[in-house]
């Protein structure tokens, strides 16, 4: 609780700060969309893919824009212990937001790079004979964690209601990952 209060007093801090460029601030519901991914977890939770919602909320000051999203991706794996094979599997949600900054450009694709912060929650779950009672058991664990990112991309106009997106990004949090995501925004302004 005391790391959340921590970056929630960090990041409104960071408004606050932000407030004197308020000319070039442009906040609003802009855009909705979903994306897909290739997530590589580190060791031993194999590559999978998640899903994701994004939003677009427009810019916080020039060429900087603020974008929350919603990320879920699971994956099941077996691990051998001593000779007792356990089928593991890893569940992760996470509900964040990342600031981009979008590089000037003359052309239609706008390439972007950025960071930002998440509320992870992670769940791992596992089931196993137990080799002196020959019974099946199971057990699992969650946690709850802020994480951060950073990310890569680029945006490109797909037409009048639609941007496709391409982004690379890497977490740092529960179980630290590597991830290609595609998707599409839908405009509401």
């Amino acid at each position: 609780m005391k790391k959340f209060l921590v970056v929630l007093s960090a990041i409104m801090i960071t408004s606050l700060c932000l407030q004197p460029a308020g000319a070039a601030t442009d906040i609003g519901f802009y855009g909705i969309g979903a994306k897909l991914g290739y997530v590589m977890p580190e060791d031993p939770i194999e590559s999978t893919f998640g899903f994701g919602i994004q939003a677009r909320l427009g810019t916080i000051m020039e060429n900087l824009a603020l974008d929350p999203f919603f990320e879920f991706w699971s994956k099941g794996y077996d691990e051998n212990f001593g000779g007792v094979t356990a089928d593991w599997s890893y569940t992760e949600f996470v509900l964040g937001a990342s600031a981009k900054y979008f590089f000037p450009t003359q052309n239609q694709i706008k390439p972007y790079a950025g960071g930002g912060l998440g509320f992870v929650i992670g769940r791992s779950s596992w089931d196993w004979t137990n080799p002196v009672t020959d019974q099946k058991e199971s057990d699992s664990d969650s946690n709850t964690d802020i994480g951060i990112h950073f990310l890569g991309g680029a945006e490109m106009e797909i037409n009048d209601q639609f941007d496709g997106t391409f982004e690379v990004k890497y977490a740092i949090d529960g179980a630290n990952y590597f991830g290609f995501f595609f998707g599409a925004i839908y405009k509401l302004k």
